[in-house]
């Protein structure tokens, strides 16, 4: 369902050219010339954000946000030609989240309206017992035939991988390690920033240890990271994007990470290697889903094939 704004603004050009623009923009808008007509207008609808001028005739939008405060959590921004100290500090402190000068930019309007519907929505969603997180799962490839050629020592190079690879790269990006998988591992991020830093660093530590320990072709690794909200109950994390990165994982090449498109649309510009936009289908999801792919080498898509 669309998100709702609702514009009191006495100047119809501007009414007009900012109702049209945040519709344009993906948002259900309404629009008012006065605060009666605004009362009248949202009586009986659930608003996410109110766009306020405060100097309009008869009721000003002051008094207005006051009996918006009163109706629940709306998002209030005021959009004034008053820009005094003094004015900016009694708007705000009349419950406004924002104060915009006249003229402003529609740009610059529709930017500060989606930082406070995210904000919203993390609100939310810590009443709710959510937050977000990037999850990260990871996958030893060929994990079956490593213990099967030698249970012993394939068990002992697994645990000694975990230790000191996995398990000590976490704290330089504060991650955190909830659940062991025997074949693999889920992880928690706070920052998908850290998550993408943290997945590409241990493909390379890990092909450095591989060598390093003679298992160049037998220690590879999967690993996909998705973004989305979790709920954390005994240590553990639920929610779509934990099942999410696992497909992801799953679908991956040996010795890639993969990301999703949410993920990489947060880090784009400030991860340090290139990914690669890739159509997937995935287990139990009916649509192919854009997945972004960092690789090392070009022969790991065939060399993925045979695994």
């Amino acid at each position: 369902m669309l998100e709702t704004i609702a514009i009191a603004e006495d100047e119809q050009d501007l009414r007009d050219l900012l109702a049209e623009f945040l519709s344009r923009n993906g948002y259900r808008v309404l629009a008012a010339p006065s605060a009666a007509e605004f009362r009248a207008m949202v009586e009986f609808e659930a608003i996410d954000l109110a766009v306020l001028d405060i100097n309009m005739p008869g009721e000003d939008g002051l008094s207005l946000a006051r009996w918006l405060n009163t109706r629940g959590s709306t998002c209030i921004i005021f959009a004034t030609a008053v820009n005094s100290a003094i004015d900016r500090i009694v708007g705000l402190e009349s419950g406004a989240d924002d104060y915009v000068t006249k003229p402003y930019h529609m740009r610059e309007m529709l930017a500060r309206v989606r930082g406070l519907m995210r904000r919203r929505k993390l609100a939310r969603a810590a009443l709710a017992g959510k937050r977000l997180a990037a999850i990260a799962s990871i996958d030893i490839v060929g994990y079956t035939r490593l213990i099967q050629n030698d249970e012993h020592n394939g068990l002992a190079l697994i645990d000694r991988f975990f230790r000191d690879v996995v398990t000590r790269s976490l704290p330089r990006h504060s991650g955190s390690l909830f659940k062991l998988l025997g074949d693999g591992a889920l992880i928690d991020f706070a920052s998908v920033h850290n998550a993408v830093e943290w997945a590409l660093d241990c493909q390379t530590e890990t092909r450095a240890y591989a060598t390093a320990h003679g298992h160049a072709h037998t220690l590879r690794l999967r690993i996909g990271v998705a973004v989305g909200d979790v709920v954390v109950r005994n240590g553990d994390r639920f929610g779509e994007v934990v099942a999410l990165a696992a497909r992801i994982q799953e679908a991956a090449p040996a010795g890639s990470v993969m990301i999703s498109d949410v993920a990489h649309a947060m880090t784009r510009g400030n991860i340090r290697k290139d990914f690669v936009a890739r159509r997937q289908t995935l287990k139990n999801i009916a649509e192919p889903m854009q997945l972004w792919l960092h690789e090392t080498s070009s022969a790991t898509l065939a060399e993925s094939a045979s695994n």
